[in-house]
């Protein structure tokens, strides 16, 4: 199962709210709460890259692959 870590990415960026995520990334608030509280079902990769700008990561750091 693939989880996500954008939280713990964004909160060691100085992120901490899902308001701050959507002001950094230019998304709506629902897409921001949704990924705030690990409840988005997909993610675009216009999405991904939003991200990875707005946390200055990579892919990577934003997921994990973890066995059930």
């Amino acid at each position: 199962m693939v989880v996500f870590k954008i939280r713990e990415v964004a909160e060691d960026r100085g992120i901490t709210t899902a308001y701050q995520l959507q002001k950094a990334m230019g998304i709506n608030p629902g897409m921001a709460a949704r990924l705030w509280k690990q409840s988005a079902k997909g993610i675009t990769l216009r999405t991904i890259n939003a991200l990875c700008e707005a946390l200055n990561c990579q892919p990577g750091d934003l997921f994990e692959y973890r066995h059930k």
